[in-house]
């Protein structure tokens, strides 16, 4: 699982070649590759990019059988078009609101003060451990009802994304037994808020299930989209946030000074490091980028953080600047298919953020401690080990 060759801790020399030789290209499997900052914008808005091929979803086939998976991810608004996206889109904006977030703040700022007051009584820690990771569980518990502890979410949500990533019938039959444990875990759930709801996003589900034709296996469907989306990219963007601003003291320092940035610093960070690596798409008709033919039915991937770094997008791209203008990055998506929760992650890292910025002088990253996942899908920052210590030590 722990992969720490460039590829996955540093692909940014590799994306920058191919920005300049190969913008767009053909793998050896057949799989299209895109770079550049307007061909990937393009993925996202033109509606000749789907999110799967006509007449079949995902590697469901007659030669395999359909996984726990499978049957899980069919039901999400992000692998779907419309009409039936529209519908699940719809569903989950009665719950992910702007209404809503606001009400979270309170929330959220009293799990970072909490864990921020834990994590500055130790001499050196693991951040992703000690605040990234449990900062969007607790507040995701919160919000959608569930009680997980750390260890458990991290090996469901851990199963789930590197299935996804390596994306072979195989490895999706991999993680069945995953499947049905968490299945198992929100049916139970869904059924005690059916007899007794509480504010919550699951009774919220049960309120609504009627009004959106929801049945069971709906629900917990959503139910685990939730869960996995309100918190994997939060807590990623949190360590490499942490990552960047250790490896860019000039930049610190600035935000130090000017707690103000911290919105600034944010949206910075996140085209700086994306969380989510890559997005794909299927042609459903031929296609014709920059002169390049990609013929109708072609599985294209679009690699955000190459174009989060087009120099013909961004002045300086491979430079951390926090207070860089006009920064239109792709990290949260862009078209139908846009990150839902966006407001939400925005508001957890800009607190989180702003709770950490007069302690930041105190971080020092440890050597060579830190940990990557084999991901291609997300920056997938496992471990961030740091002194923590003040600034006269």
């Amino acid at each position: 699982m722990i992969n720490n060759s460039p590829a996955f801790s540093d692909p940014y020399p590799v994306y920058g070649k191919m920005l300049k030789q190969r913008p767009i290209f053909q793998d050896a499997n057949g799989t299209w590759h895109f770079t550049r900052y307007d061909d990937v914008k393009m993925m996202f808005t033109d509606p000749r990019f789907t999110r799967h091929p006509p007449g079949r979803f995902g590697y469901v086939n007659q030669e395999k059988a359909e996984t726990e998976l499978d049957k899980v991810i069919g039901k999400w608004s992000l692998f779907n078009d419309p009409p039936e996206h529209t519908r699940l889109r719809e569903m989950l904006s009665v719950m992910v609101n702007p209404r809503f977030i606001k009400d979270t703040r309170s929330i959220i700022e009293s799990v970072a003060e909490d864990l921020l007051a834990s994590l500055l009584q130790k001499n050196s820690a693991d951040f992703m451990l000690e605040f990234a990771y449990p900062l969007p569980v607790r507040v995701i518990n919160k919000l959608l009802g569930t009680t997980l502890d750390n260890l458990t979410l991290r090996k469901w949500s851990l199963s789930i994304v590197n299935a996804l990533d390596r994306g072979s019938p195989d490895d999706f039959a991999s993680i069945n037994s995953v499947m049905v444990e968490i299945q198992q875990y929100f049916r139970e759930l869904i059924h005690a808020r059916e007899q007794h709801p509480e504010n919550d996003w699951i009774s919220d589900l049960v309120r609504i299930k009627n009004e959106y034709q929801l049945n069971a296996d709906d629900m917990i469907a959503n139910c685990i989209f939730l869960l996995l989306a309100g918190h994997e990219t939060v807590q990623l963007s949190l360590g490499l946030g942490l990552n960047a601003l250790l490896k860019s003291p000039e930049q610190r320092n600035l935000l130090v000074a000017n707690p103000d940035l911290a919105a600034s610093a944010v949206e910075e960070i996140l085209r700086f490091e994306s969380p989510l690596n890559k997005i794909s798409r299927w042609t459903s008709e031929t296609v014709v980028v920059n002169n390049i033919i990609i013929p109708e039915n072609q599985l294209v991937v679009g690699l955000l953080n190459a174009a989060n770094r087009d120099p013909e997008r961004f002045d300086n791209p491979d430079k951390l600047d926090i207070t860089r203008k006009n920064n239109r990055h792709l990290a949260f998506g862009l078209g139908i298919h846009n990150c839902l929760g966006a407001l939400l992650a925005r508001l957890e890292l800009q607190i989180a953020l702003q709770k950490l910025i007069p302690y930041l002088n105190q971080f020092r990253l440890m050597g060579d401690q830190t940990e990557w996942v084999g991901n291609s899908s997300l920056r997938y920052l496992f471990k961030l080990m740091v002194h923590v210590r003040p600034e006269s030590a």
